[in-house]
């Protein structure tokens, strides 16, 4: 098989576990100003697209919200929202268009949380951690990407220690830990993420991970294994395109 093709159906496993990182609520969190409400609006909007738009009808809505989220962008290059959102976007476009230009827009995404953190961490309740994590945990290394299961574990603690109540931080980190054998760790943040409050701007994507949540803790009780086949896209198989 060329090396063309075994990309491109890789990257087609690869859109939902790279960016869901919507923002957890939390004691924490400050009041929002225009420019955080702004994200936020565009976020939900993006949800909408990624769980509900029929697949053949994502990649023109995603381009959308990029043209709109960079506009935002370029209007507050400060601020850290704006990079995590187009980071997010980016992650799904690219799996929605694949093209030459699939690896660049993933490596944008990088580049953008990266500068994200370093100008306000916390931004957006730690979006930016978990969806770092999520790229390093899923992405394949070396010489595709930039794959790193080290670092996704950094990414992830970062956020639940920014949002330790948080859905998404710990909904994630304990999907990581189960994936890694530490069945005990990930049962302690998934109950956490069982108990974290649904978000009313980002109702759809709470509930699907919650939906999650709770079957995997079944599942820990059973010892069966039934994750739902939204979800199995958060677990991209390399061998299937060997």
């Amino acid at each position: 098989m060329s090396f063309t093709r075994f990309l491109m159906q890789a990257l087609l496993a690869l859109p939902a576990g790279l960016c869901l990182s919507v923002a957890p609520a939390s004691a924490q969190t400050k009041p929002a100003d225009r420019v955080e409400t702004a994200a936020r609006s565009l976020q939900s909007e993006w949800a909408t697209v990624f769980y509900e738009a029929p697949r053949n009808q994502r990649a023109p809505k995603y381009r959308d919200l990029l043209s709109r989220v960079r506009t935002l962008e370029s209007l507050h290059p400060d601020r850290a929202e704006p990079m995590i959102v187009e980071a997010i976007i980016l992650c799904t476009y690219s799996a929605a268009a694949l093209g030459l230009d699939t690896l660049d827009m993933l490596e944008q995404a990088r580049t953008l949380l990266q500068k994200a953190i370093d100008l306000d961490p916390p931004a957006l309740d730690a979006a930016a951690y978990v969806t770092l994590g999520n790229l390093y945990r899923r992405l394949p290394g070396w010489p595709i990407l930039y794959g790193d299961r080290k670092l996704a574990r950094q990414y992830f603690e970062s956020g639940v220690k920014l949002y330790p109540d948080a859905i998404d931080t710990n909904y994630f980190y304990g999907d990581y830990l189960l994936d890694e054998g530490d069945t005990a760790g990930a049962r302690t943040y998934l109950e956490k993420a069982s108990h974290a409050p649904i978000r009313p701007s980002l109702k759809i994507s709470d509930e699907q991970l919650k939906k999650e949540t709770g079957q995997t803790l079944a599942d820990l009780k059973t010892g069966k294994s039934s994750r739902s086949d939204f979800f199995s896209l958060f677990t991209p198989s390399f061998d299937q395109a060997q």
